[in-house]
């Protein structure tokens, strides 16, 4: 009889799936002779390791120990021998390079039930503090023993991590239960790979606003230098001045003179080069010129920061899109946008000019005192908010000057509270490029306050009797607002 056996290496980025020729014999003894590799998913030569190849026709050699102990026979004597031998490690990570299969989070639940800092050294704490440590251990240890409780946690349907066990740590994080392991592991690698394959798609998109936005930095910074040297022209006013009102000291074929600069409290001189071959009016002259081109070409250097600014604001606004994005109808929003934009040098194919994408919605969130407040995550969500879904006495909110997410908080005949302006001020600040600032400052207006120009840009508005807020938003005061997820609701 020809025994096989499929050996399945669970070792991150280096695990495999190797099939060899098993050489235990009919009757269950093992032959002298060594496994043989029949294949292997990843083929490893003597280039990337001398002591263990992974290739049809070596002999299988079991993977290196990892000196790590196993946690399920950990006694609490032993517990406190390795807390003493390893007291300068951080405690979160004494669990994971100490231990085989515990995984960074689940050394976060143990500190987190025995109420320690995971990020303390061990020496930090008390023989005591160590004690509620090691009766977290045992009690998430109990909890397994006792069956998998399976869930996958989410921050704002953004995957975090699957656990087996209740992560207390993590409460405030949603949470789908699943009946068991496999259809757990079986949702998350789905999420994980839809987001994969998101990113995949996306990357080309990503590629050339990244370099159009680096071209235009690139240019404004350019621009600014430039004005900032153009500056420097007001010395030929001066110096036209100053031969003006010195016209009878200066003589035709003088080099230099140096003349009492007036417009200087200290009246210091300053030398001025003149062309032997002008008279002084012609020289003074010719300094009047050269200011004045001076002044011509910053009133055109400030049409053109202007104009890169815009551009930069708005590559900005589709690449915070782009960051917000999960779905793929999102993606084909602003894909379509960029297609259609003065930056899609190619143009459009006749077929490209007349494809339509189906629209996606705004995230949607209730305040603490029942308020709807819809938050757009592109520029096409954005115009949604701010041209079809208010009425005159809704708030619309935006960050002050900075590309960022259209707010609107429904008023349905209430007033609409303090409070309540608040957290939509907190969800325009986090859904912006200021998420991580503090002091942000957002604008908050009427609805009615607001219009979107002809022709102009998606998700570009103007606005007036606008009132500015200030807010610090954080993760913690985010996941406080009560966010809908129905993707059937009705708008």
């Amino acid at each position: 009889m020809v025994i096989k056996k499929l050996m399945v290496e669970i070792m991150g980025r280096n695990s495999n799936v190797i099939l060899i020729d098993d050489k235990t014999n009919a009757s269950g003894e093992t032959q002298d002779s060594e496994d043989i590799i029949l294949d292997a998913m990843k083929k490893v030569g003597s280039g990337s390791n001398r002591y263990r190849q992974i290739l049809p026709g070596k002999a299988y050699i079991y993977p290196p120990e990892s000196g790590r102990q196993n946690f399920l026979s950990l006694t609490e004597a032993r517990y406190h021998e390795m807390v003493a031998e390893n007291a300068e490690t951080v405690t979160e990570r004494f669990w994971v390079q100490c231990f085989l299969g515990l995984s960074p989070i689940i050394a976060r639940e143990f500190c987190f039930r025995a109420g320690l800092n995971p990020e303390l050294k061990l020496r930090e704490f008390s023989k005591k503090q160590l004690g509620y440590l090691y009766q977290a251990f045992r009690e998430v240890m109990d909890e397994i023993e006792k069956g998998p409780d399976c869930g996958i946690y989410y921050f704002r349907r953004e995957i975090i991590d699957f656990s087996t066990v209740s992560l207390h740590h993590m409460t405030d994080n949603e949470r789908s239960a699943y009946t068991s392991v496999s259809k757990m592991l079986e949702a998350f690698y789905y999420i994980k790979d839809k987001k994969i394959r998101f990113k995949a798609k996306s990357a080309n998109l990503r590629h050339q606003l990244d370099t159009l936005l680096k071209k235009n930095y690139k240019k404004l910074q350019n621009l600014h230098q430039d004005m900032d040297n153009s500056k420097k022209n007001e010395k030929n006013k001066l110096y036209g001045d100053l031969i003006t009102a010195n016209i009878y000291r200066i003589e035709k074929g003088m080099e230099t003179i140096e003349l009492v600069d007036y417009t200087d409290p200290e009246m210091k001189t300053v030398k001025v080069h003149l062309k032997v071959n002008e008279t002084p009016s012609q020289n003074a002259q010719r300094f009047y010129k050269k200011y004045n081109k001076g002044k011509r070409a910053q009133i055109q250097l400030a049409e053109q920061i202007k104009t890169t600014e815009e551009q930069v604001y708005y590559l900005e606004s589709l690449t915070g899109g782009l960051d917000q994005s999960t779905e793929l109808n999102e993606l084909d929003e602003i894909r379509h946008e960029f297609m259609h934009s003065e930056f899609n040098k190619k143009g459009l194919t006749p077929k490209e000019a007349k494809k339509k994408v189906a629209a996606s919605k705004p995230l949607h969130f209730i305040s603490s005192e029942g308020f709807d407040i819809f938050v757009g995550k592109n520029n096409y969500q954005n115009d949604y908010i701010s041209t079809r879904l208010g009425v005159d006495e809704d708030c619309w909110l935006h960050v002050k000057d900075i590309p960022g997410s259209h707010v609107l908080v429904v008023a349905k005949g209430r007033f609409i509270t303090e409070d309540t302006l608040l957290e939509a001020g907190m969800l325009a600040a986090w859904h912006s490029k200021a998420k991580n600032s503090e002091n942000v400052p957002v604008d908050y207006v009427e609805f009615k306050y607001l219009k979107k120009p002809k022709k102009s840009k998606p998700g570009m508005v103007i606005f007036t009797n606008q009132n500015t807020m200030y807010v610090t938003p954080s993760k913690d005061k985010i996941t406080a607002i009560r966010q809908v997820f129905d993707s059937d609701e009705q708008m």
